[in-house]
């Protein structure tokens, strides 16, 4: 019968489904069993009338069952006492057809499975127990109308059977639930790992798109660092602007740029560069003001913005530079540093802006500002390097010329107060001014140049010293005692250099104003630093007030003292006080991994 009825009901239909269509099939078949059975055995057990009106009975409910099971069905599973009305039906059809001899046994278990299948085991228990109770009130009542013979034991044994498959079915119903239970919580599950597995892929896929914006901007920083460290090595603005072109063109991938940078004393755009090279264009290019009226470039570039020309406008007042500039759609870049305009990148865009990605206009928007960065730095670098020359000869001379005129002058005076009673020795002392004004413009010449000896060796040092100190003190007896220590030799020639420098100052300086006959030089060259000292006992004076005096000349060789020893990273300390002399102590730090100095 189960194979029949496995044939019969859909397979696609969800359990809950079979087992309805399967009570159903059940009822269906255990009603043709007794058809069947009714007529090829006559029934033995009760009248034929009784028989067939039990039959027609079990037909009409069952074909009532089948048209309304859904309904009957939600009518049940609100009120489950209903199903009540079908076990006393089959209760009453097993009395009247026979009791324990009734073929109508199979059918009598069709409320009771279904009592088990919707209510599972429960509901087993509670129909089987309601059977039970009718099947015996029934019996009863049957019995009191007319005598029904019962034998106990096939009874007890037909209430057993009905007992013991009700519950295994309620048994399995309830294996059912906890089956579809867990069914479900694995579809759950299932929907969540999928919902998941989509959100993962979403993840991934926002994840992937970052990474590929973080390759390109790594693509990006690597361009900045190295054009950065490319622009660190430009001598000049020509390199420094070819760098730049390069870093478009060859690591960006743009066909064509070019650079045009801002001369601050004429307000014009000039100096222009481009890459590919094009030197007859670049010869035929006049400078453009800068003003609104010379084209939109110049325009959005003096309100710091950057933007597209076409060729259906001039893009600057310059017939050459639009008529080259009109065979492709190109973007503007100003370059812009501290407000202040350096110039202006003009890149091509092959195809117009929609084959321009927005990462592409973020990284020469980098390029731009860094090489605004770059030429405005090699720039004021250019105007340093001139102010620290400026600086450089100007203590040259005070160090050296201006010195040596101050003997010079010191001299002529003596001179003048000696004639014409001494003659021969005015005439003497000419000769050494002679000599003293060709070392002066050999003194110039060193500072103009920057011309040093390249070998100034310690006893190069005291004898220049000793000669310089000479002519700074005239007729006067003044002398310098020179007390030296370590390899002044193996000093860099910077150091040595400066440290002439510093005590030929500071020497000037005893022998003009502290009014002494002898001054003491101390140098010493210890392995890590450089120790001098200049020492005399004359008048002394006030530091502060010396260093304070930023228009006396005669202090500025203080003020050079101090400069020259800072540059070199060292210590100076300035020790004077009125009528106890004055003492320079100098500390210059030696860069052992360069060798000394």
């Amino acid at each position: 019968m189960i194979r029949v009825l496995n044939d019969i009901i859909p397979k696609s239909a969800n359990p809950q489904v079979r087992i309805a269509l399967f009570l159903l099939a059940y009822r269906w078949i255990s009603l043709f069993i007794v058809i069947w059975l009714f007529q090829i055995t006559p029934a033995t057990y009760a009248a034929p009338v009784i028989s067939v009106a039990v039959l027609v009975t079990a037909i009409i409910i069952t074909s009532l069952i089948t048209l309304f099971h859904q309904p009957l069905k939600r009518i049940i599973l609100e009120d489950p006492f209903f199903l009540g009305v079908d076990i006393f039906s089959v209760a009453v059809i097993l009395t009247l057809s026979g009791v324990t001899e009734s073929p109508y046994t199979l059918y009598a278990l069709s409320p009771l499975l279904a009592a088990a299948f919707f209510f599972h085991m429960k509901g087993a228990l509670w129909a089987a127990g309601g059977f039970t109770f009718l099947y015996l009130a029934t019996l009863f009542l049957g019995n009191q109308t007319y005598p029904i013979t019962v034998e106990p034991h096939l009874l007890i044994n037909q209430l057993a059977g009905l007992w013991l498959v009700t519950i295994l079915f309620g048994s399995l119903s309830e294996l059912l639930k906890q089956l579809q239970n867990t069914h479900n919580q694995l579809a759950e599950a299932r929907d969540d790992l999928t919902r998941q597995n989509g959100e993962l892929a979403s993840a991934r896929d926002h994840l992937s798109q970052q990474n590929a914006e973080l390759a390109v901007a790594h693509h990006q920083l690597e361009i900045i660092h190295d054009l950065t460290l490319m622009l660190q090595g430009a001598s000049d603005i020509k390199s420094a602007q070819q760098r730049v072109l390069r870093a478009v063109t060859e690591e960006l991938g743009f066909s064509q740029a070019i650079v045009g940078l801002v001369n601050p004393a004429t307000s014009r755009l000039e100096h222009w560069q481009m890459r590919p090279a094009n030197d007859e264009l670049l010869a035929a290019l006049n400078p453009i003001a800068l003003t609104s009226a010379s084209g939109p470039v110049v325009k959005e570039l003096l309100a710091h913005r950057g933007g597209w020309w076409f060729n259906e406008r001039p893009a600057v007042a310059d017939e050459v530079l639009n008529e080259w500039l009109s065979r492709s759609p190109w973007l503007s870049l100003p370059m812009v540093l501290q407000e202040q305009i350096v110039g202006v990148l003009l890149v091509t865009a092959e195809g117009g802006r929609e084959n321009l990605s927005d990462d592409q206009i973020v990284g020469l928007t980098a390029v731009a500002s860094q090489a605004a960065v770059a030429l405005g730095t090699v720039d004021r670098v250019k105007q340093l390097a001139v102010e620290q020359e400026r600086n450089r000869i100007a203590r040259d001379i005070h160090d050296s010329v201006a010195q040596s005129l101050f003997g010079t002058v010191f001299t002529l005076d003596a001179c003048i107060k000696m004639l014409p009673e001494h003659v021969d020795v005015v005439q003497n002392e000419l000769v050494d001014l002679r000599n003293l004004a060709e070392q002066v413009r050999q003194e110039v010449r060193h500072s103009i140049f920057d011309i040093w000896p390249s070998e100034l060796t310690l006893e190069q040092f005291k004898l220049d010293l000793y000669k310089y100190v000479a002519h700074c003190s005239g007729s006067n007896d003044f002398h310098v005692d020179f007390t030296i220590g370590g390899g002044f030799d193996n000093l860099s020639p910077s150091i040595r250099r400066s440290l002439y420098r510093i005590t030929q100052e500071a020497l000037a300086n005893v022998a003009h104003h502290a009014q002494v006959k002898v001054a003491r030089v101390s140098l010493f060259v210890e392995p890590d630093e450089v120790q001098l000292s200049i020492r005399d006992q004359g008048r002394g004076f006030d530091p502060k007030i010396a260093l304070t005096r930023l228009h006396n000349r005669d202090k500025f060789g203080l003020r050079g003292i101090r400069e020259r020893v800072e540059r070199l990273d060292g210590e100076v300390e300035i020790l004077s006080q009125f009528g106890r002399g004055t003492q320079i102590l100098v500390r210059i730090p030696i860069d052992r991994r360069n060798g000394y100095g």
